[in-house]
């Protein structure tokens, strides 16, 4: 998964902001990085003009950052294209066979997000690879330490909801909890529900004791939790309260109006979350598990 990496900037400080959690994934792995920007043509008269020169301005923009990351010992390359951001990003992951891509959100909210989408947002629904994506608008409570590309990360928040689609961040969560030797914490959330079913609590806890012996197989320290709530208030109070440095977890890439109307869970907690996400898009949306009452019911 970290083998080649594509890192999408688009000469803002705000795109710049996953650069230093690239350089800590480089503290322990030596991973190929592709530097990636994309130049939108102007839709004006003399645009071929204007795209060459925002052109030469870009390559002289990656060529900066490739230098500094070759200082640091990088292995490290960069392309320029003229196109749409998300579909040059993409071209690019597909050409170069990268294992991961690593991008900034922009971080837009209200009628401009629903109507456009963030590029990350739509990379999270269309990229074949796992997407480790940062939310740069920290407030100053939430700011990372100073030289945070240094720290090591010890606590993976790995949300999963009782569908096979969500245990297929299971081994991306794997390679990176044991690269940095960290516990990984296996969350599910479960509806409130009036009567309390003990059945289905019962039967949760047992499907993320089953994930956590795989977890165990390779001596990795594991942590699990069943709650009930929202699904998104659960996972952002979690990531505070047990300190994680980074949520693992699969989008169903939903499109259309209800995705508009409502955004996914991943979606959310990337615009709500103090770290940051490693999201991995599930093609198709498998069936959940019954719930352990509804399998004797089916039994019976």
């Amino acid at each position: 998964m970290l083998e080649r990496i594509v890192v999408a900037l688009d000469g803002s400080l705000t795109a710049e902001a996953v650069l230093p959690h690239v350089r800590r994934i480089l503290h322990r792995q030596d991973s190929e990085i592709i530097l990636v920007r994309a130049v939108v043509p102007a839709p004006v008269e003399n645009s071929i003009l204007i795209a060459d020169a925002a052109t030469g301005a870009a390559k002289s923009y990656l060529g900066g950052v490739q230098e500094r990351l070759e200082r640091e010992g990088v292995r490290v390359s960069s392309d320029v294209r003229v196109g749409s951001a998300i579909s040059i990003i993409l071209e690019v992951v597909e050409e170069r066979k990268a294992t991961m891509i690593a991008m900034a959100t922009h971080g837009a909210t209200g009628l401009k997000r629903i109507l456009l989408g963030s590029v990350a947002e739509v990379i999270l629904r269309k990229s074949p690879v796992p997407v480790f994506v940062v939310r740069p608008f920290w407030t100053e409570a939430e700011a990372p330490p100073e030289a945070s590309e240094t720290v090591p990360m010890r606590n993976l928040l790995v949300p999963v909801d009782g569908s096979d689609l969500a245990e297929l961040a299971v081994p991306a969560a794997l390679e990176l909890a044991r690269l940095f030797e960290a516990r990984a914490i296996l969350l599910r959330v479960l509806e409130e529900s009036p009567e309390g079913d003990a059945a289905e609590v019962r039967e949760a806890e047992e499907h993320l004791d089953a994930i956590a012996r795989t977890f165990e197989r390779r001596g990795i320290d594991t942590f699990t939790l069943v709650q009930k709530g929202d699904p998104v208030e659960e996972i952002v109070s979690n990531v505070r309260f047990h300190h994680a440095d980074l949520i693992v977890m699969t989008t169903h890439g939903r499109s259309g109006l209800n995705r508009l109307v409502t955004g996914s869970v991943t979606e959310q907690v990337l615009r709500r979350a103090p770290v940051p996400l490693l999201v991995v898009r599930a093609d198709k949306v498998r069936r959940r598990r019954p719930s352990l009452s509804k399998r004797k019911a089916g039994r019976s």
